[in-house]
């Protein structure tokens, strides 16, 4: 069956960090048995979270997810309850994480691996994987954020094998759940050119496109616009939804849009310090002679502006920019 242009599932899905087929099996998080047991389980694989990086290894094939087995990980409850993450058809996942003296041991076990930064390693991971380490990694962040209760002050319990908090103090007893925090990101267009900014904050020559938090309050449109006006004064119209992603660098969901400019005037703020409007050929060009750089290939943003550079005959944004990248790193070289 042919799918519509407008079917956002698949759009979505072809974003990073989405590809979690994982049946989380909501029914079985309070059964503490079924947990335990599926815990001592030989094919059950864990993962390993290190002051919040992942433990990863470089391969032939590109960045490999290092998965544990439970008898290669002893004490996984040092630091707080393994949380589970769900089913594959094969195996159950569950995110532990671990101590200095547990990752010393873990990389004496796998010398070729290190524990890195997902947001980058992940460009080349295969999307499963990189899907499962970011789930992990947005629980994580969410459990040792909330260690202690917002009301009474007291140490929280996980609870739900790691997907629900409660109050140790019984008088309280505040049940709190992982929160994530709603944030907008849009291409605007005009006709045959794109808008991108620079935040003053970021690395020499990188641009992108616009986005921010949704207030209370607000819709996500409502936001778009906002957020576009604040950031570079630009006035919109034609707001079109296009895809969403799980963004765990800390806890966001990113929802993309495309907009349309009512003309190619632009200013600048205390956050964006520069904007550009491209067309293809100059955006090429631009790629070409390193006048800027693009956000990662991981990212919504990257993947809004690489639509609309190839339905524009622009072709593969990302092998344009790798094509240009090997060029600079072996002309530096030689």
């Amino acid at each position: 069956m042919k799918k519509s242009p407008t079917d956002h599932l698949a759009r979505s899905r072809r974003n990073r960090f989405t590809a979690v087929r994982l049946n989380r099996e909501v029914e079985l998080r309070d059964d503490l048995q079924w947990v335990s047991k599926t815990l001592q389980e030989p094919s059950t694989r864990l993962v390993p979270l290190w002051r919040s990086r992942s433990l990863l290894e470089r391969g032939d094939e590109g960045t490999l997810a290092i998965y544990l087995s439970p008898t290669e990980l002893s004490e996984t409850d040092r630091i707080q309850p393994p949380t589970l993450l769900g089913h594959d058809g094969k195996r159950e996942y569950f995110a532990v994480s671990v101590t200095d003296s547990q990752k010393d041991a873990i990389l004496e076990q796998y010398p070729a691996a290190r524990f890195a930064d997902l947001r980058r390693a992940s460009i080349d991971m295969v999307a499963k994987h990189a899907g499962i380490l970011a789930y992990a990694k947005a629980l994580h962040y969410w459990q040792h954020r909330h260690a202690f209760c917002g009301v009474c002050g007291n140490p929280n319990l996980l609870r739900s094998a790691g997907h629900r908090m409660k109050c140790s103090n019984d008088e309280c007893a505040r049940e709190s759940f992982p929160r994530i925090d709603p944030a907008i990101i849009v291409l605007v267009t005009h006709e045959d050119a794109c808008l991108l900014g620079r935040n003053s904050k970021w690395p020499a020559k990188l641009f992108s496109t616009l986005a921010g938090f949704v207030e209370p309050g607000e819709s996500l449109e409502d936001a778009v616009v906002r957020e576009v006006f604040e950031e570079v004064q630009v006035h919109l119209e034609n707001i079109r939804y296009v895809s969403s992603q799980p963004w765990p660098f800390p806890a966001s969901a990113m929802c993309g849009f495309y907009a349309e400019a009512i003309d190619r005037s632009s200013g600048s703020s205390e956050e964006v310090e520069e904007t550009r409007w491209f067309t293809v050929d100059t955006l090429s060009q631009a790629v070409i002679n390193n006048e800027i750089r693009l956000s990662p290939p991981v990212s919504i943003a990257f993947r809004l502006l690489a639509d609309w550079f190839r339905k524009n005959g622009g072709g593969d944004l990302e092998e344009l920019v790798r094509q240009n990248r090997v060029v600079k790193f072996a002309s530096s070289d030689s």
